[in-house]
């Protein structure tokens, strides 16, 4: 395996605080669980076991997870650097597995099934630590448990059975091979986890590399849209100008026949300006990582009444109207632009997709902190499986493709990435056949 691609550090947390808090409340468990077992044991079960030591090591864990406690709290007041939070980690884990050990040892050692706990606090150990520190935790407890086993088994140090029936010659016949069995089993955890995190590393770098190179494609992509539209859009603009001038009869007075060509021309020829525009925003909008937009406080009404005369004579066209209920003294902290192209791409998409002597509302309202603005019309509304798609990159309905052949489907995906710019948020509501409502929540920063 490439180690190019294996973390130095895998303790990567967003937060160390959850992980550290974690512990402290899985250890509240831990001192809890064994209070009432030592307290049943003691008083229901004719068990000898050193209960004044093992109320002591309870009482000390007890201890311990209130000074970590306390210290959690200063960690919250006081920021501390990555290490030193480590190290505090490393004093609960180091303090866990000694413990841990000692009340096992109290209470049958390798009799005691609560010792297979081991196994689960090295595969914690395994998630938290790259495999270094893994490898010296799980060294170190092996040997600590050789070395209570070789000691017992020479009863240097004595045995507590959990039953008085326990023959203490079979246990410690039996005591190498269970010790062996059980740091066989502690090994083979660590090396499987430390191999699963590993490959699981190792995918992950790949994807990041795959991801970077993605983007870096798409930034290309990008940008070469925003070249070729911009390179584009004087050439057009300079071709409908001509048309102008032809259909004002400048340059002489045409046939009728001229007059309609040149119409359809000019029509096509603005749906194309029309959707160069829209792609030269969206790529402007996806060329850059994070675009830093300036941000003044403009008046609501001034923008939509601004947007509302842009679209008014395709609206006169089909004899769309317009109603605004929006206060005049409704003020928003904003960027122009981006607010620009939410009210033009939902104004042009209300009239085009409105029936003949329709209405298109605009209804804003300030609540608190935010902005509520309602953009609705009367049109053909969207069906309800196609909602949740009407904000993809180039999507277009099937029945605005039957309506119109011309769009890139970029409108919606703008207005989507511009309300995400503003920290707003943007819901639609619609069924087919009655209209189209979006509904706009923006933060009142002013």
């Amino acid at each position: 395996m490439d180690k190019a691609f294996i973390p130095t550090e895998t303790m990567e947390f967003s937060n160390l605080h959850m992980v550290i808090e974690w512990f402290i409340k899985l250890r509240w468990i831990a001192c809890m669980g064994v209070l009432f077992t030592l307290i049943i044991f003691s008083t229901y079960l004719n068990i000898h076991l050193p209960y004044r030591i093992l109320f002591s090591i309870n009482f000390f864990l007890i201890s311990a997870n209130t000074a970590y406690n306390l210290y959690l709290v200063k960690i919250k007041r006081k920021v501390l650097t990555n290490k030193e939070k480590k190290v505090f980690l490393h004093i609960q884990i180091i303090s866990d597995y000694t413990l841990l050990i000692l009340l096992i040892y109290f209470t049958g050692y390798l009799e005691n099934p609560m010792i297979y706990y081991l196994v689960f606090h090295i595969m914690l150990t395994s998630f938290l630590f790259p495999e270094r520190t893994l490898i010296i935790y799980t060294f170190a407890t092996v040997c600590m448990l050789i070395t209570i086993s070789l000691l017992q088994n020479r009863m240097i140090i004595p045995y507590y059975p959990l039953s008085i029936s326990d023959d203490f010659n079979q246990y410690f016949d039996r005591i190498i091979f269970r010790t062996g069995g059980l740091a066989s089993i502690l090994i083979i955890t660590a090396y499987l986890i430390a191999s699963i995190k590993d490959r699981i590393n190792f995918k992950g770098k790949m994807c990041e590399v795959e991801l970077s190179h993605y983007k870096s494609l798409d930034k290309i992509k990008s940008n070469f849209i925003l070249q070729v539209t911009h390179e584009l859009r004087g050439p057009l603009a300079a071709v409908i100008g001509y048309h102008e001038i032809l259909l004002k009869g400048l340059t002489g007075e045409l046939p009728e026949k001229s007059i309609t060509l040149l119409t359809k021309a000019n029509k096509r020829t603005d749906n194309l300006l029309t959707m160069i525009g829209e792609m030269i925003d969206f790529a402007y909008m996806k060329s850059e990582k994070e675009v830093i937009y300036e941000e003044k406080k403009l008046s609501l009404f001034d923008l939509i009444s601004e947007n509302i005369s842009l679209v008014r004579d395709s609206a006169k066209k089909k004899g769309i109207s317009f109603t605004v209920n929006c206060a005049k003294n409704i003020e928003l902290r904003t960027n122009r632009d981006l607010i620009n192209m939410i009210l033009g791409n939902l104004l042009t998409n209300s009239i085009k997709y409105s029936h003949k002597d329709g209405d298109v509302s605009i209804t804003c309202s300030k609540k608190k902190k935010e902005v509520l603005l309602i953009i609705s019309d009367q049109g053909i509304g969207i069906d309800e499986n196609e909602l949740g798609e009407i904000f993809e990159e180039f999507y277009r309905t099937r029945t605005a493709r039957s309506l119109e052949k011309d769009g890139t489907g970029l409108g919606l995906a703008i207005v989507k990435r511009a309300v995400k710019s503003l920290n707003g948020k943007v819901n639609v509501y619609s069924r087919k056949g009655n209209g189209t409502s979006f509904h706009i929540t923006l933060p009142d920063k002013s």
